[in-house]
């Protein structure tokens, strides 16, 4: 009986400690030793967002994507091989030791992989509760010390927090790509950017004809945007500066759950998420200035 004691106690204990180690390890983080496969995925620590596989509705294809966690409606934020998809039944999201992330199919090609001006002894890849996927050294506590980041590489996407323009010292131009369908997420014909040529304003374009155009920044917002006014859900801001020039938004209520996107028929709409509905309600949609579109047609 004493024995038969021992072994329970002693299986209680490491049952603990098993606990213990899984709640300690952190489940939105990659470590250069780890993968992720299908069926596999790593959560925010708040919970807010998730990464792993996935395939659209009416499709066989299968993409490394981030989506929201806590709504009931699949939503897709970003996508990492957009252009390239997987079999279902084969693929790996590996950080190699130099710190870049590398999508292998089953036979071991590589079908994706991210860049970086850098490396770092000890890499891990993270996922932020913003939604931001990055990859940075493990031992690093400067939150700007960033090897890459999926904010720099957008989808159709544009997150609040995100640096959405260019950087003149790097070279990077941020541009929304739409998905072809609400089925394939590779790359259409509609794209939107900050141009960084000629007046602080964002050019979308359907192929290489802009068909809208925002108007120049005036201090409160862009002349093309009338309806871009101060509001409960968000605050936004448009920084020059010599080194960077971007538009970013933050939410004010870290419950509301808001995106905006450049759909596929080519209209950049802001959503927000309606608890009571269980549905994402259109709450501004940018081309609404018949002037813009009219004089960006006649500009081409």
């Amino acid at each position: 009986m004493r024995q038969t004691m021992k072994a329970f106690m002693v299986l209680y204990f490491l049952c603990c400690a098993f606990s213990i180690f899984v709640i300690s390890t952190a489940i939105d983080t990659i470590v250069a030793t780890q993968s992720i496969r299908n069926g596999e995925t790593i959560v925010s620590s708040g919970g807010n967002f998730e990464l792993g596989f996935f395939s659209p509705s009416n499709s066989n294809s299968c993409y490394i994507g981030i989506w929201y966690k806590k709504i009931s409606t699949k939503t897709v934020v970003w996508v990492a091989n957009r252009d390239t998809p997987l079999n279902p039944t084969s693929g790996a999201l590996k950080l190699v030791d130099q710190g870049i992330l590398v999508l292998k199919d089953g036979a071991n090609n590589t079908i994706w992989s991210s860049n970086s001006s850098g490396s770092a002894t000890n890499p891990i890849a993270q996922l932020l509760d913003t939604g931001n996927f990055i990859v940075k050294d493990g031992k690093e506590n400067n939150a700007e010390n960033i090897l890459w980041q999926s904010f720099d590489h957008p989808a159709d996407t544009f997150l609040p927090g995100m640096k959405y323009g260019f950087n003149l010292v790097t070279g990077l131009n941020l541009v929304l790509t739409s998905w072809k369908s609400a089925d394939d997420p590779s790359r259409s014909d509609y794209t939107n950017q900050l141009d960084p040529n000629g007046l602080p304003q964002f050019l979308l374009r359907k192929g290489p004809t802009v068909v809208y155009r925002t108007g120049p920044w005036n201090g409160l917002h862009f002349t093309g945007m009338p309806n871009l006014q101060p509001n409960t859900i968000y605050t936004y801001e448009y920084v020059s500066n010599p080194e960077e020039t971007y538009y970013t938004y933050q939410l004010i209520n870290d419950s509301v759950v808001s995106r905006m996107v450049l759909t596929p028929d080519g209209k950049l709409q802001r959503f927000i998420w309606i608890d009571r509905t269980q549905s994402w309600s259109v709450y501004l949609t940018a081309q609404v200035d018949n002037c813009d579109r009219i004089c960006a047609k006649i500009s081409t």
